[in-house]
């Protein structure tokens, strides 16, 4: 194409020299305001402590699920260990150990707990719940503790490497009940 054709189909598209530099004034612009690389920057920044924020509440609402699995479970044996296991049987109280295996193991195992890992499993009868008042009540009380533990990703200099830190807390629940006569 000559030169006089190609300065035609410039001035068709353009109209003057100063339209192709306005043309490419505007293409600078917005090469020199686009923000991609910055979004791009920003996420890369901000997506680690969302997750870490989102992993959080899913770990604490975990810990709180097994803590009121827990006490749900010791309320429950409290209140089976303070009432008669049959009237027609002389009004004997049930054991520590039928209390574990029939009232909290099944708590524990509706709620996605291993029943193995409870700690410290105390059930005591004849609790004055009432000290220095009268009548003086006597009641039950069952305490225990669960230990959990969860994984947090580390990062350990020299070598640098990302490792599991594996970390737990003992969570404990405690409860009292009347017995009844």
């Amino acid at each position: 194409m000559a030169l006089g054709a190609r300065w035609a189909v410039c001035e068709q598209r353009f109209g003057n020299f100063a339209n192709i530099n306005r043309f490419r004034m505007n293409c600078f612009r917005k090469i020199a305001t686009d923000c991609r690389g910055q979004e791009i920057a920003e996420a890369a920044l901000v997506l680690p402590l969302v997750f870490m924020l989102l992993l959080g509440i899913v770990w604490f609402g975990r810990a709180f699920n097994i803590y009121a699995t827990l006490n749900r479970a010791a309320r429950e044996g409290a209140l089976a260990a303070a009432s008669p296991a049959c009237a027609t049987c002389g009004n004997t109280f049930r054991t520590q150990a039928d209390i574990q295996n029939n009232v909290v193991t099944p708590i524990l195992q509706a709620a996605h707990l291993d029943p193995g890992q409870l700690q410290n499993f105390t059930l005591t009868t004849d609790v004055v719940l009432n000290p220095g008042s009268t009548p003086t009540e006597t009641g039950t009380t069952v305490s225990m503790s669960y230990p959990w533990n969860f994984k947090l990703n580390g990062v350990t200099c020299c070598p640098f490497s990302l490792t599991p830190i594996t970390t737990g807390i003992t969570i404990t629940a405690q409860a009292q009940a009347r017995e009844e006569r």
